[in-house]
Formats: C-alpha cells, structure tokens, sequence
C-alpha cells in the first residue's frame, strides 16, 4: 500500500502526496473515515475519535479505563463554580490521582514531591481564556451538528 505524509495510507488521508516536506512544513491532512470516504465536518470525526479512544478499554492488557477531560486538569485557584461538573474528586493531576488510587488502590508515593506540583509542571494551561462572546451561527452551527450522546460519553452535556 502507497505510503503518504506522516506514515498514512492514501485510503487514511487527502492529500495522500505533497510536494510539502512533511518535517519542515505546515500543511493541513484530512483524515478519512475508515472505508475511505471524508466527514463531513469536524465534528463526526470527534465523534469516532471518542469512540474509538472508549473503545481501547475493551483492549487485551486492559485493566481500568479512566476518560479525562482536559478542563479538570486545569488547576484553576477558584474552581468551586464549576467543581459540580468535574469528572475528577477536584482539579488537577492531583485529582487524576485520586481517581487513579480510587479505582486500583495503589498509593502515590506523596514524599516524591512532583504529586504536589510545587513547580506548577503537570498544571495544564486554560483553553478559550476571555472567548466571552461567540458568533450565534457558530453556536447554531454546533448545535445543530453534534452528538450529545458522544459527547456524554466523555462527560460533556448540555
């Protein structure tokens, strides 16, 4: 099979060849689904990410499965507004830990000191930060295009 940019077969993306060095360059890849046709937005190709990324706890080797939503690792000082919606016990990598010890109790060794993240290391930086105001025919756009029941699965809802 014809091997494309990045090491994808040419039923995997568009444009299978560029003229484009894929190490020094920029340039977009689309990703098909996998009988070779495209999506038909962004979003059904989120839907079989998810999917498939869920999909990987049915794996050999697999013990737990534990989906983590990049907001509830973000240390936010103030998080109590939105502590109803965490996926994890409180923010942070602290709190994936807690949820790690929680479901196979094993014990982080605490005396390590990087649990603690003193030096702010595995403190995920905010996404969307001052986004106050979005275009409504985005949000239209959106709700009217993506799956609620994917996207429940990961512990989005409306």
């Amino acid at each position: 099979s014809a091997v494309c940019s990045f090491g994808f077969s040419y039923d995997e993306v568009i444009p299978c060849m560029t003229q484009r060095d894929p190490n020094t360059d920029s340039f977009p890849l689309y990703e098909l689904r996998p009988d070779g046709t495209a999506y038909a937005h962004l979003l059904e190709l989120r839907e079989d990410k998810i999917k498939n990324f869920l999909s990987t706890a049915n794996f050999a080797g697999v013990v737990d499965h534990i989906p983590i939503r990049y907001e509830d690792l973000v240390w936010d000082d103030d998080y109590t507004d939105d502590a109803l919606y965490l996926t994890l016990p409180f923010p942070g990598i602290a709190g994936l830990l807690e949820k790690i010890r929680d479901q196979t109790k094993l014990v982080p060794d605490i005396t390590a000191g990087w649990i603690l993240d003193e030096d702010l290391v595995f403190r995920a930086e905010q996404l969307g930060v001052g986004i106050t105001k979005l275009d409504p025919y985005f949000v239209q756009w959106m709700e009217d295009n993506i799956d609620w029941d994917v996207e429940e699965l990961v512990g989005y809802s409306l």
